[in-house]
């Protein structure tokens, strides 16, 4: 759930992909061009031009179609960590083999975790700009649907609540077999702070540290001595 994929690219198996980007109408399915052999099923749930924070209704509001093409990038390149097949320094895709021999080879890309993994793409995103928590359930529904085994969302709203519709979809899922991984927050610093859906009780909850702004949690103590102690909890 993210920006879309852009399937047209060597790492999810496309040719000339360039090119064929640069021609595709965003919003319907060219003949024969989706979905793929690696990107297997999807939607766009929201049009290029949606940005949920924007104050202008044309803009805030969804236009869904059915080509989920990344204009974007984030998504494309988070679903290519995860399952892309990886794309050799010539260009070409690489084909495998996935085993010990696999760093030997010269990559421009790299493959993802599972790169033998199918890709469904939901896109919950504009070119640019925010979602809602509306769209995000839709996108949640849109994959239990269609049987994902696995739901990636690299996006989150600030100080989340375990009430929010979100967190309330992605524990549904759960309960139904899906693994739900969703980012603690993208708000930047913030420690012991979780965002929605992330704080769902049932979804995988994925952080980053900033480690040159490293702290931890403590206190000053005075002692008899007059010297001082720091307490870490």
């Amino acid at each position: 759930l993210d920006t879309g994929v852009d399937y047209f690219h060597g790492n999810f198996g496309g040719t000339n992909g360039e090119a064929r980007f640069a021609a595709d109408n965003h919003t319907i399915i060219e003949p024969g061009s989706f979905p793929t052999a690696k990107v297997v099923a999807g939607t766009d749930l929201v049009g290029d031009d949606y940005d949920a924070s924007s104050d202008d209704p044309a803009v805030a509001t969804p236009k869904p179609d059915p080509d989920p093409v990344d204009c974007n990038g984030h998504g494309s390149h988070v679903a290519g960590s995860a399952a892309g097949f990886g794309v050799l320094s010539d260009g070409s895709t690489y084909s495998g083999p996935y085993d010990n021999t696999t760093h030997s080879n010269s990559f421009r890309i790299g493959p993802g975790s599972a790169p033998e993994a199918s890709v469904i793409a939901v896109r919950v995103f504009g070119c640019a700009g925010s979602s809602s928590d509306e769209v995000i359930v839709a996108a949640l529904d849109f994959a239990l649907e269609n049987d994902a085994d696995v739901v990636n969302m690299s996006l989150g709203s600030p100080f989340g609540r375990d009430d929010e519709p979100s967190t309330q979809a992605s524990n549904t899922l759960a309960e139904a077999g899906v693994v739900v991984v969703a980012s603690a927050g993208n708000e930047g610093a913030g420690a012991y702070i979780t965002g929605a859906p992330a704080i769902a009780s049932r979804a995988i909850s994925v952080a980053a540290i900033d480690a040159s702004g490293a702290t931890f949690p403590g206190a000053n103590a005075a002692l008899s001595t007059g010297k001082s102690l720091v307490m870490q909890n």
